[in-house]
């Protein structure tokens, strides 16, 4: 028995810290430049006393994280000549956008070892994330000239060039990038960005495709390449890339600072897009336990509860999540999130009246609502109604009709629930067209082809959803049944 789907959350992903640029002939100006700043922070290293940073207005930040940052500035005052608690306090303040903070933090971290290169990129990012973007441009110069061997550097030298369209010097920075680090595809789609921008559309896409043949999963490098076959006239295909590429965000390069910023993220926003995104990748466990921490200090935050019982729905613990929005619902009987939850709650425990009595009252609520529409064909599906069901969906798309996946929710119910595989095969494909990147849709065309012995159309929906994700593993399934097709005496 099929289930209907609520579309998922377009939140966007969490906030990440940014950094990184290109090396070209150094002037003299420049030079002096970089024996002045040097100095600084060499001359600081003497200075017995190093304050540790606190963000003026510490007390009207979020509980848990003034709490958090307040545990940490004891931490660093106990040892604050020790580079590495320094350039932690940085990082907790960066990962929770307090900049000018981090920014300080960063130069004692700095002053401490000016030969740690992530020390001296670190206050160049602070420094252009508080405003200052010459300065930090000036920075991201002087540390590929001091550490030209530091890759992450020339990334963040090459991406502020770019930003401030200086495309001709952005070029070396992207050269040098790709011969430290050949298998970062960020090196390729910099330099794709280039030629991009130079009307160079026939190199653009070479460049680009060896991005992606280095990280089929890169947004950034799929939406580029799709302005790139733009270019070159190659209209389908770059729809599809840009289809792919929808929604990009873009991550910079990973460092050993970095990839700790996630654990130091406090913000009641940044928690709940993290659990969102741990949620979407198939753990949901660990997605409860970062919203039950949060819950510890904001106990009266509806949207935060209601983001913990879709957790506990998603980890197979409704009950957990029912209990919760229970209370929700008794203190805040016109909160429509809670009741769309509460009714996909009910349909997992079996509670399918109860379901459905409280996706009725989401939809008074919340009329023009896809997901209201969708919480009651869930529960409607559950009670095994499945063409009161389809009529649900159906007001659910007039509400939401562009949204693929209702489409495909639809196809389902008819292909698996009703045995109508005409009207299924129109849905998949109208879903197909919605979004020519949704690889779920791929894999349902190309099974029903298969069934219904059209080889053509099954291998062109086989090699779609080859092209938009290389690693899904319903590939190897679909290749075989089509080895299978082709040896029927009416496919030779």
């Amino acid at each position: 028995m099929v289930k209907a789907a609520t579309r998922k959350s377009s939140s966007p992903s969490p906030r990440k810290i940014r950094w990184g640029l290109s090396a070209g002939v150094i002037t003299g100006a420049i030079a002096v430049m970089i024996l002045g700043l040097a100095g600084f922070f060499h001359s600081q290293r003497s200075d017995r006393h190093l304050e540790v940073p606190v963000p003026k207005d510490l007390d009207k930040l979020e509980p848990q994280l003034r709490n958090y940052v307040t545990q940490k500035i004891k931490w660093v005052r106990e040892r604050p000549r020790e580079m590495h608690r320094q350039a932690t306090l940085g990082i907790i303040y960066a990962a929770n956008s307090l900049w000018s903070e981090a920014r300080l933090a960063f130069i004692n971290a700095a002053k401490l070892n000016p030969k740690e290169p992530l020390a001296r990129l670190y206050v160049a990012i602070s420094t252009q994330e508080s405003g200052d973007f010459n300065e930090a441009l000036n920075m991201f110069r002087q540390i590929t000239a001091e550490f030209p061997e530091f890759p992450q550097g020339y990334y963040r030298l090459g991406d502020a060039l770019l930003r401030s369209g200086s495309v001709d010097e952005a070029e070396p920075a992207f050269q040098r990038l790709i011969a430290l680090a050949p298998k970062e595809w960020r090196g390729y789609a910099g330099m794709g960005e280039v030629k991009l921008r130079k009307g160079d559309y026939a190199e653009a896409a070479k460049v680009l495709e060896k991005s992606l043949a280095l990280d089929p999963g890169a947004k950034t490098a799929h939406h580029l390449l799709g302005q790139a076959y733009r270019g070159l006239g190659r209209l389908e295909d770059a729809g599809l890339e840009l289809a792919i590429g929808v929604d990009q965000t873009r991550y910079p390069m990973e460092d050993d600072w970095s990839v700790t910023a996630s654990q130091h993220m406090k913000l009641l926003q940044d928690q709940m897009d993290m659990a969102n995104e741990y949620s979407s990748r198939g753990q949901p466990g660990k997605a409860v336990e970062i919203l039950k921490e949060a819950l510890a200090s904001q106990q009266g935050n509806s949207s935060l509860v209601n983001a913990l019982a879709i957790a506990y729905n998603r980890s197979g613990q409704p009950e957990n999540a029912r209990d919760l929005l229970l209370k929700v619902v008794q203190k805040e009987d016109r909160y429509l999130p809670a009741y769309i939850t509460l009714s996909h709650s009910c349909s997992d425990l079996g509670r399918t009246n109860e379901a459905l009595r409280y996706a009725e009252r989401a939809i008074e609520l919340g009329p023009n609502v896809a997901q209201t529409h969708l919480a009651k064909a869930n529960a409607l599906l559950t009670m095994e109604h499945d063409e009161q069901a389809l009529a649900a969906l159906e007001v659910a798309l007039r509400c939401d009709p562009q949204n693929a996946e209702i489409q495909m929710e639809m196809g389902d119910v008819c292909l698996k629930n009703l045995n109508r595989s005409e009207p299924a095969l129109e849905h998949y494909k109208q879903a197909a067209r919605l979004n020519p990147a949704l690889a779920s849709v791929q894999v349902r065309l190309a099974q029903l082809y298969v069934e219904r012995g059209d080889a053509g159309e099954a291998r062109a929906a086989v090699e779609h959803l080859r092209r938009i994700s290389p690693a899904n593993p319903a590939l190897g399934i679909l290749d075989e049944r089509l080895r299978r097709l082709a040896g029927r005496p009416n496919n030779e």
